[in-house]
């Protein structure tokens, strides 16, 4: 049989992700509910109760972000069920013959070596100065106060989650081999600068160590993004419903002020929306999700390019040129360009959000979680990269034509280079994930299947 019928085979068949959008869509949901309840009641001010009082903007935004991913997690395991409720419960060997001493013994051990991640993940972030644990720096605060209710969470319902799994989801590879024990001792012999020992290590170990750091790096960003943006979602809620709607009765309301809401109040729904279904997907693995990791992007290049996008390392490129801020383009003096602008970029923002409510609890970046072949990537194979491009490209290459004009042919060019800069990194990125995910045979059969990288029938 040919190559080509195998992939087809494959490609026909129902794929486990083919409906994950479900749980993405859920998180939605509920981030638009408790966005409205949360300005309707004035909940960062007064607090909420649920059995114990819950006061103060981190602890009740910590407490909205906990329930997007609850209610993610709720819908996921629901939609599982109705999938294969034949192999949805898989009892354990060991459960089956009553050997429930064994169980607990494993259950423990899984526990305890989790509870020793997260030792080693508190002290990462104890250690690190980019973090300002030790500064009391606000920037990440929110992540050191989320990091300690998850820790007190997995401290009191680790072991009954580990114990549950084990005895109803058994999956014979993952529990006989012992790969988080020697994850744990690789990370161990690193961190004490005894490296030599890698050596000792399978792939299988470095999966998990690898989706273990992708944890590790992603878990404060998107944080700290999503307790940002959905501040400012809320404030934004009070603001249309008070002052916007009566400068329009008023008739004080400008086309400038229109271009400056557009800017303001879309981006801060969409971006709230993307980082709390991704925060989700970064935190939440599980066998019960089926969204644990496959593989994770082996290469130094492939994570260089991915890590350039994010903070700190985003900020390199600004040594050496200017790229231009995603807000200048209200600089412009006709208002109608920027109203055409402003149109394009939140176009472009919502299909970037897109594809993450596809990945639903599967989104991470860096590493292989079930191939997505629905919605947007049902037509190119990098929609959010694309999409992302674009908006830059809109609002970028008319301010660096303005700033040429006014202030001089090399600040054009810098601003010009780096828009290339950044689109050849999302280039790089995505020729390194589909180089890491080409082991993937549902990954091989997709791309014979999506052809187009970026905009269809064109690139």
């Amino acid at each position: 049989m040919s190559q080509r019928l195998v992939d087809g085979d494959i490609f026909q068949r129902k794929w486990i992700t083919d409906k994950a959008y479900i749980s993405g869509l859920a998180g939605v949901g509920m981030l638009l509910i408790l966005a409205c309840f949360y300005h309707s009641y004035h909940v960062f001010e007064t607090g909420i109760f649920i059995g114990v009082p819950i006061q103060g903007r981190t602890a009740t935004t910590a407490f909205a972000l906990l329930t997007i991913s609850l209610t993610m997690v709720l819908v996921e395991l629901l939609r599982l069920w109705h999938y294969d409720k034949a192999e949805f419960i898989r009892y354990s060997p060991l459960w089956l013959k009553g050997h429930y001493f064994q169980l607990i013994l494993a259950a423990g051990k899984k526990y305890l070596l989790n509870l020793l991640l997260l030792i080693i993940a508190g002290s990462y972030y104890y250690c690190i100065n980019e973090y300002g644990f030790n500064t009391q720096a606000t920037y990440y605060q929110p992540w050191f106060q989320l990091f300690k209710i998850l820790c007190w969470l997995y401290l009191f319902l680790g072991f009954p989650y580990q114990l549950i799994t084990l005895a109803f989801k058994h999956h014979t590879k993952m529990d006989t081999a012992d790969l988080l024990a020697k994850a744990v001792v690789l990370l161990s012999l690193n961190a004490c600068g005894k490296a030599s020992g890698n050596a000792r290590f399978s792939l299988a170990n470095k999966k998990i160590v690898l989706s273990y750091l992708v944890k590790l790096f992603f878990a404060p960003i998107m944080t700290v993004f999503f307790f940002d943006n959905f501040y400012h979602l809320v404030s934004n809620i009070n603001y249309i419903q008070t002052g916007l709607i009566t400068e329009i009765v008023a008739g004080n309301y400008s086309h400038q002020k229109l271009n400056r809401d557009l800017t303001n109040i879309v981006p801060t729904i969409i971006f709230s929306i993307d980082v709390s279904i991704a925060w989700c997907g970064y935190i939440v693995s599980s066998r019960w999700l089926d969204n644990h990791t496959v593989s994770a992007d082996p290469t130094l290049f492939g994570w260089a390019v991915c890590l350039l996008s994010y903070p700190p390392f985003r900020t390199i490129p600004g040594w050496f040129f200017s790229t231009p801020d995603e807000k200048m383009y209200l600089q412009l003096p006709d208002q109608t360009l920027v109203t055409v602008l402003a149109v394009l970029m939140m176009i472009s923002y919502f299909l970037y959000m897109l594809p993450t409510i596809f990945f639903g609890v599967r989104f991470s970046n860096l590493t292989n979680r079930g191939i997505i072949r629905t919605g947007p990537f049902a037509y190119v194979r990098h929609p959010a990269y694309a999409a992302k491009n674009i908006a830059w490209w809109c609002v970028g290459l008319p301010v660096a034509i303005y700033s040429g004009l006014n202030y001089g042919f090399v600040s054009m060019l810098l601003m010009l280079i780096g828009l290339v800069f950044m689109s050849a990194i999302y280039y790089l990125r995505a020729i390194t994930e589909e180089k890491h995910l080409a082991i993937d045979p549902y990954y091989q059969a997709y791309c014979k299947e999506v052809r187009y990288r970026f905009i269809p029938h064109l690139i």
